[in-house]
């Protein structure tokens, strides 16, 4: 009986198998290639999606997972490695399908499919930015990862009409960039609402930095990216968590992941329906269909998702998203709550209103009182901001009760509130100043004494010099007794440095005055001597006694030439060298002066930046500003060392740092030479500037260095800053504007052209130069008719329009000036060149708009400064 049992069991399997055997699914092998590692949500979710479809199928699936782990490690690094690991894991394998999740594993796949998977079909998701020519590999179809910005961004400016700027906040990886490149194709739709910036592999640390300083009229919109701080690695929800926690603007993104963890929202992407989305396309392959047959889904999608609780830390309204939009860790409605507390809540509700009536009626006259008291310290409040002077008010312990926002800015407080109860040491930082504001407060409170128009130098908030004019009063209660100090003080720092300015101008235009007036007589003698001394030489035997007295004098003239354009130059600088100039090679060529002088004990350091913008300069007057610092800081080091630091850059002057230098704001080179000596005296450093003040030796120096630096940075409209060093020492700081385009190099002339024969009109009233001049000009081959008399050098020339090739004019001269005659011979002769000479440094100022005056030349000359500028002239002809 029990053998029979056994055998009927026998049968009904046998009899069952066929049947078993026909119900199984057919089996399918699909290889799941992740850009990323388990654990990460946006990854995982792709793989629950895929898992919902697939485990459904009529298919028996056997989906083989291999992660690339390409946001922890570098993709090029790690792409060798994975094509030797799958050559070897798969030898054996074959695959219906490839399915690939983001950019990376995309990447890879079409570059090594030929290798590792021939003529297997392939289909991607995930992925961000595809370019059409990578489908051109064939065999290929997919989901391509697009979300929609442009929603998501106009949701953001309808909560924040203010907004006006958007941080990208993302890293480098291949998926991070082709995002990035999705960012800036939306970006011209918004082009006159949004600025986009875009911080882009920057450490944790300091992104969470900069984040707590952003302004109010930004938003972040953050892409998905991981962090390794300490050898930790912090996932991108763990990076914008810390991101929220540690700013005060919203923070949207596309990816339904990050919601919960600090984003707004927006319209997300699920990563749960983009790996459906993929399997479904799989299925479809299984079946039969050819995957280039199969169109690529390029559509954006998401659904508008947004977290209650960051909205209500923002003080968002539920009324301005858009419709269909679903919520997160929204509180539970109160009707969802049980029936008998909903009521106990009701009924304690009505209650407390009805205590309140009671409670509102019978301090309701109480309440205007404090209203109208409210009201009058609202307008206090309001009145004391509007003031521009700092005001505060202490207690007769040196407390401060309160100060007006003025005051509070200016020592680095963002509200008044912050400076009630503190003493003046806990709100200043100049030490000098906190004594001498207690000493006055005390004397305030005691003798009643009230300080008035006092005028106190101490340190802002930034740590500036700053001057400010105080003034200091008893308050007094009902009775009349004194219970506190009420000061008010005004920053006088912009006037100060204005009137500093002026006086500074005022000197040196007083000093050029008296420097112009004298250059003209002495210019003449000098000129007379030199060219007589010159005629002298021709005439004697060359290696003579006499010949080298002559010459000796020729030098000495020529050095008194030298001085005066010395105190011409920080008085009146000439512009007649300017062109583009590059203050790189200007200094270089300085630096490489410098050090080759340099003792061992003094060092020379300099950074000079790359890209530097042309000034509109005279490099030989730059070249002497920098030279004259140098040599300042040299003098300082000598005795015990130390370092001379030069640096060039480009600068953007703004603000009050503009105002300070008087100078507009913009793009400046900026140079500054700084050494690490003993410094300049406090009480010295606003004389440095002064013509002739020096505190060298007499035979070191003559006063005049820091002059000429001063009159040349001003000649160029240009700005100098000096200022104590940190730790000792002075820095100097030189401000050029960038030129422009309309300051171009002015054409030199190809070659030089005998004088010899030609006609030369001299004109010169000056007795001296009208005698020796002509002969100068004779021993170069000229042929000279010299005259006094303007009148009739213009006669000359309207007798004979064709008997000179060129006038040449003294600029001072009694009745007609040089101008003047250039004018009237350009009526005559329009063609007829002119060279006009003077001993004023303001002559070529006085040619412009003489078209025929083709050369200024400023006494002293000599007879190659005549040749020079004569054939300049004529070969321009």
């Amino acid at each position: 009986m029990r053998n029979t049992k056994y055998i009927l069991i026998i049968l009904t399997i046998i009899c069952l198998l066929p049947a078993l055997a026909k119900a199984e699914k057919p089996k399918k092998n699909v290889l799941y290639l992740n850009s990323y590692h388990q654990g990460y949500r946006w990854s995982d979710s792709i793989l629950e999606g895929i898992r919902s479809v697939l485990d459904t199928s009529e298919f028996k699936i056997d989906l083989q997972i291999e992660y690339m782990d390409a946001k922890k490690y570098n993709y090029v690094d790690v792409t060798g490695m994975l094509v030797r690991l799958y050559k070897e894991k798969f030898i054996h394998e074959k695959f219906d399908v490839i399915l690939v999740s983001d950019n990376d594993a995309f990447t890879f796949a079409s570059q090594y499919r030929d290798q590792l998977f021939p003529d297997v079909p392939l289909v991607f998701c995930g992925v961000n930015d595809l370019e059409k020519r990578e489908l051109k590999q064939g065999n290929v179809t997919g989901i391509v990862e697009v979300f929609d910005l442009l929603q998501t961004l106009d949701v953001a400016l309808n909560m924040y009409p203010d907004k006006k700027r958007m941080v990208v906040v993302g890293d480098s990886s291949t998926a991070g960039a082709a995002i990035k490149r999705q960012v800036e194709a939306i970006m011209p739709f918004f082009a006159d609402k949004l600025k986009a910036q875009y911080w882009t592999d920057m450490s944790l640390l300091t992104v969470l930095d900069k984040v707590e300083s952003l302004p109010e009229d930004t938003f972040l919109f953050f892409i998905p990216y991981y962090q390794v701080l300490d050898g930790r690695f912090f996932t991108a929800e763990e990076v914008v968590q810390a991101i929220y926690e540690r700013t005060n603007v919203p923070i949207y993104t596309a990816w339904d992941f990050l919601l919960g963890h600090g984003a707004v929202g927006g319209r997300l992407l699920s990563g749960y329906q983009h790996g459906r989305q993929a399997a479904e396309l799989v299925l479809k392959i299984l079946k039969g269909a050819k995957p280039d047959d199969i169109p690529v889904v390029m559509k954006p999608t998401g659904d508008y998702l947004f977290d209650y609780k960051v909205m209500q830390r923002l003080g968002l309204d539920e009324d301005l998203l858009p419709e269909n939009s679903r919520i997160i860790n929204a509180p539970k409605a109160f009707y969802e709550l049980p029936k008998e507390l909903f009521w106990t809540i009701i009924i304690s509700f009505a209650l407390l209103f009805l205590v309140m009536v009671f409670l509102l009626l019978a301090m309701s006259e109480r309440r205007k009182v404090e209203r109208k008291i409210k009201d009058q310290l609202a307008f206090q409040e309001t009145l004391m901001d509007t003031v521009p002077q700092l005001v505060s008010w202490k207690d007769a312990n040196g407390r401060y009760l309160g100060t007006n926002r003025a005051f509070a800015e200016f020592f680095g407080f963002q509200h008044s509130d912050d400076v009630v109860k503190k003493s003046s040491g806990e709100v200043m930082r100049d030490p000098d100043y906190v004594k001498w504001s207690i000493d006055a407060d005390q004397a305030v409170l005691h003798a009643r004494n009230a300080f008035r128009k006092v005028r106190r130098k101490l340190m802002n908030a930034r740590g500036e010099p700053a001057w400010i004019e105080i003034n200091k009063v008893p308050i007094s209660d009902q009775a009349g007794n004194v219970v506190g100090v009420l000061s008010t003080a005004e920053n006088i720092t912009k006037e100060r440095n204005l009137e500093k300015q002026l006086l500074q101008s005022q000197k040196m235009e007083a000093i050029g005055t008296l420097a112009g007036g004298i250059a003209h007589d002495f210019n003449n003698i000098l000129t007379s001597i030199i060219n007589s001394t010159e005629l002298a030489v021709s005439d004697v035997e060359p290696n003579s006694v006499t010949s080298k007295d002559l010459r000796r004098v020729l030098k000495a003239a020529r050095r008194g030439g030298r001085v005066v354009k010395q105190i011409l130059a920080f008085s009146r600088p000439s512009t007649e060298g300017f062109r583009p100039t590059d203050m790189g090679s200007v200094i270089s060529e300085v630096l490489g002066l410098m050090e080759s002088s340099m003792p061992g004990n003094i060092a020379v350091k300099s950074s000079i930046a790359d890209t530097l913008s042309p000034v509109f300069a005279d490099p030989t007057q730059i070249h002497q500003v920098a030279m004259n610092l140098c040599t300042n800081a040299f003098h300082a080091l000598r005795s015990t060392g130390g370092t001379i630091e030069v640096r060039v850059d480009q600068f953007e002057l703004t603000g009050s740092d503009a105002d300070m230098l008087g100078l507009p704001e913009g793009e400046y080179v900026r140079m500054v030479i700084e050494d690490n000596g003993p410094g300049i005296p406090p009480e010295i450093i606003d004389k440095i500037f002064d013509p002739f003040f020096s505190t060298k030796d007499k035979t070191e120096g003559t006063g005049l260095g820091l002059a000429v630096v001063h009159g040349i940075i001003h000649g160029h409209k240009g700005g100098l800053q000096v200022s104590p060093r940190p730790g000792g020492g002075t820095t100097f700081a030189i401000y050029l504007p960038k030129g422009d385009e309309a300051h171009q190099d002015q054409p030199h002339s190809d070659g030089i052209r005998s004088a010899t024969g030609v006609r030369i009109l001299f004109v010169e009233d000056d007795e001296d130069q009208l005698h020796t001049t002509p002969r100068l000009l004779e021993t170069m081959g000229c042929i000279v008719t010299a005259t006094a008399e303007p009148g009739e050098a213009a006669i000359l020339v309207e007798n004979k329009p064709h008997n000179f090739d060129l006038v040449i004019t003294d600029y001072d001269m009694p009745g007609v000036s040089g101008t003047q005659l250039a004018s009237r011979l350009a009526r005559i002769d329009e063609d007829l060149p002119i060279i006009l000479v003077s001993g004023r440094e303001d002559a070529a100022t006085a040619a412009i708009g003489l078209p025929n005056i083709r050369r200024v030349i400023i006494k002293p000359y000599d007879k190659n400064n005549l040749s020079d500028a004569i054939n300049s002239v004529l070969n321009k002809e």
